[in-house]
């Protein structure tokens, strides 16, 4: 397996660019896939470059598609304004499958979080046609009870 990339930010703070020659499609697209979570800066529409249209999504949470993807954000981005999602180590196998080790940190209902996580998609030419996320959900699910801080 290979180590993570980190945040992939370029002296603008803008994601850098990963379309770079030599590299495996498998290299690129996990380069690609760890600018999407950056905090406000999350782009539903980077995700959906490096997938089809209609491109199955499954998590432990819902299943969609990736034209789903903008209101996936706008719910995650809700409650985990300053998420930022690296990848930790990923492998691509002989089949076209990368698996993607990653840490998602931030403040999840405003309580700092750090959640491990792994996804695996099937590359296509070098765009994901089916990508499913195996994590804990259960961080998500509990929100925070409003009389907690009573």
């Amino acid at each position: 397996m290979r180590s993570g990339v980190g945040c992939n930010v370029g002296t603008d703070g803008k994601p850098a660019s990963t379309k770079t020659q030599g590299k495996s499609d498998a290299q690129v697209f996990v380069e690609n896939w760890s600018t999407v979570w950056r905090g406000q800066d999350s782009d539903p529409h980077r995700y959906m470059e490096l997938l089809p249209e209609g491109c199955p999504l499954v998590n432990p949470i819902s299943s969609g598609t990736r034209e789903d993807l903008p209101q996936l954000f706008d719910g995650i981005l809700a409650i985990e304004p300053d998420i930022c999602v690296t990848p930790t180590r990923w492998a691509e196998t002989a089949d076209g499958t990368v698996l993607i080790e990653w840490v998602n940190t931030g403040a999840l209902y405003g309580a700092p979080v750090e959640l491990h996580g792994a996804d695996r998609f099937t590359l296509k030419d070098g765009k994901a046609c089916e990508g499913q996320s195996h994590f804990d959900p259960r961080p998500f699910l509990q929100a925070p009870s409003a009389a907690a801080g009573q």
